[in-house]
C-alpha cells in the first residue's frame, strides 16, 4: 500500500524536473546542467574519515590526523574530476531511423571532447527505458554512441530522456546530466507475423511485367495516361508529354494493352484478407504487404499503391515511395498514436 503514494512522488517529482529541461538537439555540459553527489563508496567512505578522525583526536595521534586530511583531500580532489569529466562536452542528436512497432529504435548520438589534452574516461548513457552504454572520448576527438529505445507502438515517438554520467577516477562521486532530444522518430506498424501473401489476382499481372520485362513484348502498349514512377522510358509518348509540359502538366505514359492495369492497389477496405481485422490489425498487415510488393514485384509494371479512407497514395515504387506508404499508415488517421512530449 505505501508504494503507491511514493510512485506518485515520484512521478510528479519527474514531471517537475523534465520541465526544467527544454528540448534540444545538441546540448553542452556546464555547471548549470551538471550535478554531482557522492556515490553509496563516497558516503562509506566519509564515514571511515569521520571515525578515523574521532580516532585520532581521542588517541592524539598526529599520523592518525596526517592520513585523515590527505585523504579527505584526495577525495575533495576526485570530486572536482569527476565533475571535470562531463563539464565542457558537447552532445549531439545524429540519427534516429524509423522502425516498425514493437521494436527497438537505435539512436545515435555524438560526443565531442572540446578539451585539447584531456580525455573523457569511464562515461556510461542510458535513455529512459533503455539499456546503459558505456563510451569513452579521447582528447580532442569525436565518438558516436548507440542508444537502443522501446518503440511500443505506431505514431510520433518523441525521443525519452538521456542521462550521461561519470563516476571517474574513483568511484566516490556521481556527476549525471540529463539531456531531451527535441526530434521525434516516426514509428510504423508492427509487421504482420501471420500476413498472407499479396492479393492472388494480381499475380497475373506481376506474371505479365515479368514477362515484358524478358523482351516478350517490346512494343508500348496503346492509349495514354499520366507518367507513373516505375514506367519505363520507351514507354513516355515525348510528343504528348511537351505539349503537357506547355499546358502546365507532367509527363504522359501510354497504358498496358487490352485497357489492363497490372498495379497493385492495397486498399484497407477492399483487400481481401482484411475483413474481420481491428484497425491496428489491418494497418499491420497493409505495412507487411507493402514490405512483400516492393521486395516481390518484378519489371517496370510492378508498381503498387496504397488506399486509407481519406488518403490515396498512387501507385510507385522505390525506396521513397515506400517509405511514403509506410508514413501514412504510422500517421493515419491524424497524427497518429504514439509519443508523449
Amino acid at each position: 500500500m505505501s508504494k503507491a503514494p511514493m510512485t506518485l512522488v515520484r512521478q510528479r517529482w519527474d514531471a517537475w524536473w523534465e520541465s526544467r529541461l527544454p528540448r534540444t538537439d545538441q546540448l553542452t555540459l556546464t555547471h548549470r546542467n551538471l550535478y554531482i553527489l557522492p556515490t553509496r563508496s563516497g558516503w562509506s567512505f566519509a564515514a571511515v574519515l569521520v571515525v578515523l578522525l574521532v580516532a585520532s583526536i581521542n588517541e592524539r595521534v598526529n599520523l592518525g590526523y596526517a592520513l585523515t586530511f590527505l585523504l579527505g583531500g584526495s577525495a575533495l580532489a576526485a570530486a572536482h574530476l569527476t565533475h571535470g569529466n562531463l563539464q565542457g562536452l558537447q552532445l549531439r542528436l545524429l540519427s534516429a531511423r524509423s522502425v516498425h512497432a514493437g521494436s527497438v529504435l537505435n539512436v545515435s548520438i555524438g560526443l565531442h571532447n572540446t578539451h585539447r589534452t584531456k580525455g573523457r574516461w569511464g562515461l556510461q548513457a542510458q535513455a529512459q527505458g533503455g539499456l546503459a552504454q558505456q563510451v569513452e572520448v579521447a582528447a580532442g576527438q569525436d565518438a558516436v554512441l548507440e542508444l537502443d529505445i522501446p518503440a511500443p507502438q505506431r505514431g510520433w515517438l518523441t525521443l525519452p530522456r538521456v542521462t550521461i554520467e561519470s563516476g571517474y577516477p574513483l568511484g566516490l562521486f556521481r556527476a549525471w546530466a540529463y539531456w531531451r532530444p527535441l526530434s521525434r522518430v516516426l514509428i510504423w506498424p508492427a509487421l504482420d507475423p501471420h500476413a498472407p501473401a499479396l492479393p492472388a489476382w494480381h499475380a497475373e499481372a506481376a506474371l505479365s511485367a515479368s514477362t515484358r520485362q524478358t523482351g516478350h513484348s517490346t512494343e508500348p502498349p496503346e492509349g495514354l495516361r499520366d507518367y507513373r514512377r516505375g514506367d519505363p522510358m520507351r514507354w513516355i509518348a515525348w510528343k504528348k508529354s511537351s505539349h503537357a509540359i506547355a499546358s502546365g502538366t507532367g509527363l504522359v505514359s501510354r497504358t498496358s494493352e487490352q485497357g489492363r492495369s497490372p498495379d497493385l492497389w492495397l486498399d484497407y477496405e477492399q483487400s481481401p484478407g482484411l475483413s474481420g481485422l481491428g484497425t491496428e490489425a489491418r494497418l499491420s498487415r497493409l505495412a507487411t504487404w507493402v514490405m512483400q510488393a516492393e521486395n516481390s514485384l518484378e519489371g517496370p509494371n510492378g508498381i503498387y499503391g496504397l488506399k486509407l479512407p481519406g488518403h490515396t497514395i498512387a501507385c510507385g515504387r522505390g525506396a521513397a515511395h515506400l517509405r511514403e506508404c509506410l508514413d501514412a499508415l504510422a500517421t493515419w488517421p491524424g497524427t497518429g498514436t504514439g509519443g508523449n512530449a
